[in-house]
This record gives structure tokens, C-alpha cells and sequence, in this order.
């Protein structure tokens, strides 16, 4: 017998080898939706994981953030399945997310709309069928076995396996005869997997999944094409260096190739910089300012300076202007429904001063800018007075620099929307991602480290808050942008476990969901290879985070 401390610290006492789906069946009247995933002393766990030792356990609901990534893997798994099934020679690929949909594609070429039609009917019959996703243990030489001559996932897999020498038993999941692995927690049977659409989409298809919070229910995909027009050319980018997957990247680095790698993924973004700042010598007959908007950890203000100084290399005065100059005196900010202020909140910003001192530099009249004191709360004015010059270009940094409010007084032929976001195109294997989310969590957490006196724990539990005004006020946004900009440096993961590690190991299990996310991220980084950062220039956007930046006393 073993002894089980459940949610409400109540202690049970269970046989060996119990499911952690037994004790899951009581919790679930305390829950707003089906239990999808346990928590075994603070990490992350299947249902149907045999519980082996004395142990805490807790539960996470499907509407949950956590439940809503088990239910899009499993939904996955569930596709992969039922397609072996029917096209056993087709291998399936994830490329990137685009809102609430993956897009996929196969190594053998597209799927017709009929094989896709036969596939969206299989996985309906195991759905109805209840299939249970079991969890299985399997040794070590049996997981390389059973993919040592697959052309498409074995070298990944396999080096996968070696960043962990100490996994005697790899966990793989399992739909009736169907072995796969996956990183993280699936759902315990297909039964919850009901709410779903396949799509053709491009060179490949999209799985659209329910929204965070309702899980029964698929709104109508909005086709991201210009975001994944950037994942493209991410994933060009990484298959001229040649690592993109974490395996690969892994070799690189033992080869001793990182300074290359380093070398030419910074090129690649200065180039890209450059022919921006090309595109506005070109207009400057008209073009006045330069809006840059991104979530957080995205590095706007690293770009907006790499832009600046290429700007400068055209002939062009670059002037900076921070939107955040412009928050309302504290008194006048919006709250939330919980009395906190709401920074991120557009109301935030007071836009008809903003739109005011524009139109006047537009029309060539002197204009004295603001400073924000954000220790009292309340704008002061200085001596700084601006005036737009023959070659003057304003960079304007914020959140809501492309909302269409921000500069409504602003003809659209006076201003250039830019959109900046760190969109990774390295994954782990075909079925395991990267999260865009995850690489920007660890940037800021890295950061706020570094330079703001905030340990990872803080900076976790303010992560749902910031996605929260992002999803509100930014994404919605980027529609808006005459040009998109990916942040993302294939090397990044690699230079941020030396510091993220450390940080993410202080976070203990009793700090609940922080100790989740903590353990997740560090499965994560166990198996990327360490790299040293000394190629790395002073003006690469990863210095804003990890110090050592050129550009330090503008971040």
C-alpha cells in the first residue's frame, strides 16, 4: 500500500500500481469540466499513470490552460493514429500553430480533401468507441528499436534519448495499437475529443481545436496567412543552418559549429532589418513614422534600435518616441474588475494627446514630449521639444502602436506598421513543439531576473495576466501590420538554459501551478545542449534579455 495526500491534504491509502484516474473520480464533482491531467507531487502526469510510491496528487480540469495543451496533443495523437491507420506511408509534420489550429503537413506530399474526409471519419469512430490513451512504460532499447530505421523521426528521436541517459523507461502514450511519444500529459481516453475540424490549408491542413475554456466547442478558424508567411521563412531559415529540430541543433553544437550558427542567423536578421529601413528610405518623401507593436518578450525595443541605426546607414534621422510616455496620470488609469490598475488596458494610453503632438510634428510644428514617472504615477514635461525635420523618421515603440485608434489623425501614407513577435521554428520532433509562448516566458523570466529584481516564480505567476492583455489588446492587432518581424534566433534555447535552469529549479512543488510550469520548462530544456554565448554580437535582440546589450541604457 502506498500513502496518496490529495488536494484537500486528506491522506489515502491506495494499492500500488492504483491509476491515478481511480482518485481523479472523486475530485471531479469539485471541477467545471472533465478532469484531463494529474499533478504527481507538482508535475505534470498522465491519468493513467501507475501511482508507485507515497505521493501528493492533484487534478486539472479541462478548461484549464494545462487541460487545453493535454486536449490539443491528444486530439493530435488521435489524428497521427487514425491516418497510420489508413496511410501507414505518410508521415505527419506540425509546423506551428496559427490561433487555435495546427498546421500540419506530410513529408509524402498533400493530403486530398477525400483522405482527409477519411481520416476526420476514423478518428470520429474511435471518439465514439472511447478509446482509452493509455500510458505505457517501455525500456530504452525497445524506444530506439522502434525507431532506429525510421527515415523521418528516428535520428531525432534517438538524439532525444540521448540527453537523457538516466530514463531507463521511456513513457510513450498508446491508441489500440499505435505507440507514440509525447513530451507532456495526454487526455485519458478519445471520448473528450469530440469538438474538432480538419481543414486543407496551403501546402498541408489545419486541426482546429476548441478555445481555452470551452472545450465542446470549435469557433470558425480566422486563416493566419500572413503569420504563417513568417513561420516559412523562420523554417527557411533554419533549413539553410540545418537545425530544425533540437537534435539537430544538438549535433551542431557538439560539432563545434555554434559560432556559425550564431554568425549567420544573426545575418539573417540584419538583413531583414535592412531592407526595412531600405523600404522607408525609398517612401521618405511621405513616411514619418514607424509604428512597433509585439507582445511581451517579443524584444520591440532591440529591434526598434537595430532599425534605428539602419535607418541612420540611410541617410534617415531616426527619433525615438515611447508610447508608454503617455500612460494617463494614475488616477485616470482603468482598473480591472478586481480594483488593480489595468496598464495594458488602450485606455491606459492617453491617444488624444498622443494623436495631437503627432499631427503637430506631422505638420512641422515644435512639440515638448512627455516622461512618464512611473514612481509617482504622472507625466512631467522636461525641456525635450521635437521637430519633424526633412529627413526626420519617429520610431514609436508601444503595445497598442498598431491599434487603428493610436494614430487615427495619422494618414495611413505617413506611417509604417510593423509587427514584431518571436515566432520559433524549431521543434522537437514532428509531434512535440516548441511554444512560441514558452521560449517568450523564458525570455522575460530570464530578464526580469537579470534586471528587475524578479525571481521565475513572480514572473509565472504574472504570465496568464500578460497573455490575458495580449490575447485582448495586441494579437488582434497585428492584422494591422504593413510588415511582420521575427525576433526568434535558432540558437536562443540553447543560451537561455544556463539561465533559466537555475532559476526554474528554486521553484518548489508546494508553489502549485508555478512548480507545473517550472517542471515542464526544465523537461524541456534537459534536452537541449548547452551553448556559450560568446559569438553572440552586442547587438543581437537575445542580449536584451541576457545582458551585455549595446543598447542597454534604451531597454
Amino acid at each position: 500500500m502506498i500513502r496518496v495526500t490529495m488536494p484537500d491534504k486528506s491522506v489515502r491509502e491506495v494499492p500500488e500500481g492504483t491509476p491515478l484516474a481511480d482518485l481523479a473520480a472523486a475530485w471531479q464533482d469539485t471541477l467545471d469540466s472533465p478532469v484531463a491531467e494529474g499533478i504527481v507531487n507538482g508535475a505534470g502526469a498522465n491519468l493513467n499513470m501507475p501511482l508507485t510510491e507515497d505521493c501528493t496528487v492533484g487534478f486539472l480540469p479541462l478548461n484549464s490552460a494545462e487541460g487545453n495543451r493535454a486536449y490539443v496533443r491528444s486530439l493530435l495523437f488521435l489524428f497521427v493514429a487514425a491516418a497510420s491507420e489508413l496511410y501507414p506511408d505518410v508521415h505527419v509534420e506540425v509546423r506551428n500553430s496559427l490561433g487555435t489550429a495546427l498546421y500540419c503537413v506530410t513529408h509524402e506530399g498533400r493530403f486530398s480533401a477525400e483522405m482527409l474526409r477519411n481520416i476526420d471519419g476514423r478518428m470520429r469512430e474511435y471518439i465514439s468507441r472511447k478509446e482509452p490513451i493509455e500510458f505505457v512504460l517501455v525500456s530504452r532499447k525497445l524506444a530506439i528499436d522502434s525507431v532506429v530505421d525510421d527515415p523521418v523521426l528516428g535520428k531525432d528521436r534517438i538524439g532525444l534519448l540521448e540527453m537523457r541517459p538516466d530514463l531507463e523507461k521511456i513513457p510513450v502514450s498508446r491508441i489500440r495499437d499505435h505507440f507514440e511519444f509525447f513530451l507532456e500529459p495526454l487526455l485519458p481516453s478519445t471520448e473528450y475529443l469530440g469538438a474538432f475540424e480538419i481543414l486543407p490549408f496551403e501546402d498541408g491542413f489545419v486541426l482546429n481545436y476548441p478555445e481555452e475554456g470551452n472545450y465542446t466547442k470549435v469557433e470558425p478558424w480566422d486563416r493566419h496567412r500572413r503569420i504563417n508567411t513568417i513561420y516559412h521563412e523562420a523554417e527557411e531559415w533554419a533549413a539553410m543552418i540545418g537545425c530544425n529540430t533540437i537534435s539537430k541543433l544538438n549535433r551542431l553544437i557538439r560539432a563545434g559549429k555554434s559560432g556559425q550558427i550564431v554568425r549567420v542567423a544573426e545575418a539573417l536578421q540584419e538583413k531583414k532589418i535592412a531592407q526595412m529601413a531600405d523600404y522607408v528610405a525609398c517612401h521618405k518623401d511621405k513616411l514619418r513614422f514607424v509604428l512597433i507593436a509585439g507582445p511581451s518578450s517579443s524584444g520591440k525595443t532591440s529591434f526598434s534600435q537595430r532599425l534605428s541605426v539602419q535607418l541612420e546607414v540611410n541617410g534617415l534621422q531616426a527619433i525615438p518616441i515611447s508610447m508608454d510616455n503617455y500612460y494617463r496620470n494614475r488616477e485616470d488609469t482603468p482598473r480591472k474588475p478586481d480594483g488593480s490598475f489595468d496598464y495594458e488596458s488602450i485606455d491606459a494610453i492617453d491617444r488624444e494627446l498622443f494623436n495631437k503632438d503627432l499631427q503637430s510634428l506631422l505638420e512641422g510644428k515644435s512639440v515638448r514630449l512627455p516622461k512618464f514617472n512611473f514612481k509617482t504615477g504622472r507625466r512631467e514635461y522636461s525641456g525635450e521639444i521635437m521637430q519633424c525635420e526633412e529627413n526626420s523618421i519617429f520610431v514609436i515603440e508601444g503595445i497598442h502602436a498598431l491599434n487603428r485608434q493610436t494614430s487615427a489623425s495619422i494618414p495611413a501614407e505617413n506611417k509604417l506598421k510593423i509587427f514584431v513577435s518571436a515566432l520559433t521554428p524549431m521543434s522537437i520532433d514532428n509531434y512535440n513543439r516548441i511554444h512560441t509562448t514558452d521560449m517568450r516566458l523564458l525570455r522575460r523570466m530570464v530578464r526580469d531576473f537579470q534586471f528587475r529584481s524578479h525571481d521565475a516564480l513572480a514572473t509565472i505567476e504574472g504570465w496568464p495576466s500578460v497573455r490575458e492583455g495580449e490575447e485582448k489588446y495586441i494579437f488582434p492587432c497585428q492584422e494591422e501590420a504593413d510588415m511582420f518581424f521575427n525576433t526568434s534566433l535558432l540558437y536562443e534555447p540553447a543560451v537561455l538554459r544556463k539561465y533559466a535552469e537555475p532559476l526554474l529549479r528554486d521553484i518548489r512543488p508546494e508553489q502549485g501551478g508555478a512548480y507545473l510550469v517550472a517542471s515542464r520548462l526544465l523537461v524541456l530544456l534537459s534536452l537541449i545542449e548547452p551553448m556559450e554565448e560568446t559569438a553572440i554580437p552586442n547587438n543581437s535582440i537575445l542580449k536584451e534579455f541576457i545582458g551585455g546589450s549595446t543598447f542597454a541604457a534604451a531597454l
